[in-house]
C-alpha cells in the first residue's frame, strides 16, 4: 500500500550540522523515537562533504561507518531515508567540498563522480534508502555561468547514479518551482530529476493568498509532469508563535495530499541548543524551525502531525488520483526559457506572483484549474487564463484561435502595455477589437474603478499604462467612468473570447491584500466557460480539492483565512477522516483543513 511521505529535514538536536564530526548514535536513536511517536516516515538526511572526504572525492571509511549505523538505526524505527550527497550549503553558510576547495562546482564533474558513485555503491542495497538527492540547494553556492552548464552537470550526475542504481529516486535537491531560477523550472528539469522538488519559505500580507501560494507550486510542478515531493517547507517560532507554525504545517500537509503530492517534508526536526556554532552564531532564526524544542520536549507542530499522519495511516494513496482539471492558466513560454531582448524574463519573480493571483482567483471560484505550456495540447480545456500577460509566442494565438473555434474553448486574455510592443498581432481576428491608441503613445492609464456588467468594480491606483481598443464585432461588456470599453467579448465559432485590458491579477498581486472584487468577475468567466464544479464552497477563502478513487472522492476543505469558518458542502459526506462535523456543515477552524471522504 502506497504510502504518503510525512518527513522532515533531519540534523539531529544538540550535535546539528556538526552530526558526522560529533557522531552519537545513542542521540540519533533517540531523535528517531521521537519521530515515530510523532509519525514521521520519512527523513531528507545530508553528508557534510568536509566530514566525509579527502580531496580525491573518495567517502571516507571512518564515515561510511557511521552511515551505515545511522542507516540501520533508521531501518529500525522504519523510517526512509532521501539522503543528500553535496552539502555545500547549510542554513546560512558555505561549507567547503573537500575536492572543489573553491566551491566552482559545474566543472568538477568527475571527482564528484567518485564521491556520489562511492555512496550510491556502499548503500544502494539498505532497505532504509528512499531515494538519493544530489545537492542541498547548489544555487546559493554558485549560480551557473549559462543554463546549459547546470543542465549538463545535473544530466551526467542523474544518468550516472541511475546506472550504478535505477531502484531508488534521484533528484536535484534544490528549489524546483516557478519561485525559481529558469534552470530549476520543472519544465527544465523534467526527465533529468524523477521529482519536482520545491523548497519554499513565501510571505505575504494577505493569509489567503499566502497558503494558496504553497498549493499553486505544487500544482505547477504537477502540471509539467513530474511528481512532486515538498522537500523543504516552514517558518522559524523566533518569529511566529508556535501555534500559527503549527497550524501553517497542518493546512499545509493536507492540502500537498489532495492536490496529488507524492508527500511533504517540513524543515526541520529540531530547534538546536548550540548557539555557538556557524551558521546558527550570526542566523539565531535558523535555530527554531523545529517542531521539537531545544530542549527536546515537542511544540504544538508536533501533535499536528501526529494527529494528521495516525487520521491518513490507511489511506492507499495509489488508490486516489488527480480529477481532469478542465481549466488551465496558460503559463507563457519566456517564463521558463530565454529569448533575446524579452525584458519581461527580468521580472519573473513578479509574474511568478501574478500566476499565483489568477490560481487563488480561480480556486476561490470553485474553478478546478491547473497550468498548460504553450506547446501542449489545449483543446481538452474548457476555460484558458492568460493573466496580465505581455507576451505569447505569436504562433500560440492562432492555436487558440483554432480550439476557441473548433473545440468551444473560452479564452480569457488581461495584459497592459509595454511601450510600443504588441501582445498579439491578431487583435481583430482573435478577440474582435481595432487598436485605438495614437501613434507613439504608452496607450491610456489604467483606471481606478470600471463598471462590469452592472456593478462597479474597484481597480485602484496603479502606475500602469494599458491597450485603448474600439470594437469591431466585439461586445464591450466592461467601461471606464468615461464609457470607454476596457474589456469586450467576441464569439469565436463554438468558443468566446474576453480581452480585458485591466491587468487585474498584476495589480492584485501587487498590493498588500487581495482584491477581493475581482471574484465577481472570475465567477462570470466560470459560468460562460461552463466550467467544472462538482464541489462548491460558498465561504470566501475556503476551497474544496479532491482525489478521485473508485467509489469515493478524497476532500480537503481548506480554510485559508484566520477566521473559523463552516462550508455547506453540495454532497453528502460518507465518513470524516478528520473531526470537523459542525451544526449545519462543516466545521474548518482558521488556517487549518480537514479531509473527508464523499461516496460516488
Amino acid at each position: 500500500m502506497k504510502k504518503f511521505i510525512i518527513g522532515v529535514n533531519y540534523w539531529p538536536r544538540i550535535s546539528n550540522i556538526k552530526m558526522w564530526s560529533r557522531f552519537n548514535l545513542n542521540e540519533i536513536a533517540e531523535d528517531f523515537k521521537v519521530m515515530s511517536e510523532i509519525g514521521i516516515n520519512t527523513i531528507r538526511a545530508f553528508l557534510l562533504d568536509q566530514d566525509c572526504s579527502d580531496f580525491q572525492g573518495n567517502l571516507s571509511q571512518d564515515c561510511k561507518g557511521k552511515i551505515t549505523e545511522f542507516l540501520d538505526e533508521a531501518e529500525r524505527h522504519s523510517i526512509k531515508v532521501l539522503l543528500t550527497l553535496i552539502v555545500g550549503h547549510m542554513s546560512g553558510k558555505n561549507w567547503k567540498i573537500p575536492w572543489d576547495e573553491e566551491n566552482v562546482i559545474y566543472n568538477k564533474i568527475e571527482l564528484t563522480k567518485r564521491f556520489v558513485g562511492d555512496v550510491v555503491n556502499s548503500f544502494k542495497h539498505h532497505k532504509a534508502i528512499l531515494g538519493w538527492i544530489l545537492t542541498n540547494e547548489i544555487s546559493l553556492v554558485r549560480v551557473p555561468q549559462n543554463d546549459e552548464d547546470f543542465y549538463k552537470w545535473l544530466r551526467e550526475l542523474y544518468n550516472y547514479i541511475k546506472r550504478i542504481d535505477n531502484q531508488h529516486l534521484v533528484s536535484v535537491g534544490d528549489n524546483v518551482s516557478p519561485f525559481s531560477h529558469t534552470f530549476l523550472r520543472p519544465e527544465n528539469v523534467k526527465g533529468i530529476v524523477d521529482y519536482a522538488s520545491p523548497h519554499i519559505y513565501l510571505y505575504d500580507q494577505d493569509p489567503v493568498r499566502h497558503s494558496f501560494q504553497y498549493l499553486m507550486v505544487l500544482e505547477y510542478d504537477r502540471s509539467a509532469g513530474l511528481p512532486t515531493i515538498l522537500e523543504e517547507f516552514g517558518f522559524p517560532t523566533a518569529v511566529y508563535s508556535e501555534e500559527s507554525h503549527a497550524k501553517f504545517i497542518g493546512l499545509i500537509l493536507r492540502g500537498a495530499l489532495v492536490y496529488g503530492s507524492e508527500g511533504a517534508l517540513v524543515w526541520c526536526y529540531s530547534d538546536f541548543p548550540k548557539e555557538e556554532d556557524e551558521p546558527y552564531l550570526w542566523e539565531p532564526h535558523e535555530l527554531t524551525f523545529g517542531i521539537v524544542r531545544q530542549d527536546g520536549s515537542k511544540k504544538i507542530a508536533s501533535e499536528i502531525i501526529n494527529d494528521f499522519s495516525k487520521k491518513i495511516r490507511e489511506i492507499d494513496i495509489s488508490s486516489y488520483k488527480v480529477s481532469n482539471r478542465d481549466s488551465a492558466i496558460l503559463v507563457p513560454t519566456w517564463f521558463y526559457r530565454e529569448f533575446q531582448f524579452v525584458p519581461e524574463q527580468s521580472r519573473r519573480w513578479d509574474f511568478a506572483r501574478v500566476l499565483n493571483q489568477a490560481f487563488t482567483l480561480a480556486r476561490l471560484s470553485n474553478i478546478q484549474v491547473t497550468f498548460a505550456r504553450e506547446e501542449d495540447s489545449l483543446s481538452n480545456y474548457k476555460l484558458i487564463l492568460v493573466p496580465s500577460t505581455t507576451r505569447l509566442l505569436t504562433t500560440t494565438w492562432r492555436k487558440l484561435l483554432d480550439v476557441i473555434e473548433n473545440y468551444g474553448v473560452t479564452l480569457y486574455f488581461s495584459t497592459y502595455t509595454l511601450t510600443h510592443m504588441s501582445a498579439t498581432h491578431l487583435w481583430e481576428e482573435l478577440f474582435g477589437v481595432i487598436p485605438n491608441n495614437y501613434a507613439g503613445s504608452k496607450g491610456v492609464k489604467v483606471p481606478d474603478s470600471i463598471t462590469f456588467n452592472g456593478s462597479r468594480i474597484e481597480i485602484g491606483q496603479n502606475n500602469l499604462y494599458t491597450y485603448s481598443f474600439r470594437e469591431k464585432d466585439a461586445k464591450v461588456i466592461g467601461e471606464d467612468s468615461r464609457g470607454n470599453g476596457v474589456i469586450f467579448l467576441a464569439k469565436r465559432g463554438k468558443g468566446n473570447v474576453i480581452l480585458s485590458t485591466i491587468p487585474f491579477e498584476l495589480i492584485s498581486a501587487s498590493s498588500d491584500t487581495m482584491n477581493t472584487s475581482y471574484l465577481s468577475f472570475y465567477q462570470y468567466l466560470t459560468s460562460l466557460s461552463n466550467a467544472n464544479q462538482k464541489f462548491i464552497s460558498s465561504e470566501f477563502g475556503v476551497e474544496v480539492q479532491y482525489l478521485e478513487g473508485e467509489k469515493d472522492y478524497l476532500i480537503g476543505i481548506i480554510n485559508h483565512t484566520l477566521q473559523d469558518k463552516e462550508v455547506r458542502l453540495n454532497a453528502k459526506v460518507k465518513d470524516y477522516i478528520d473531526e470537523c462535523g459542525g451544526e449545519v456543515g462543516i466545521r474548518v477552524k482558521s488556517k487549518s483543513a480537514c479531509l473527508l471522504r464523499v461516496a460516488k
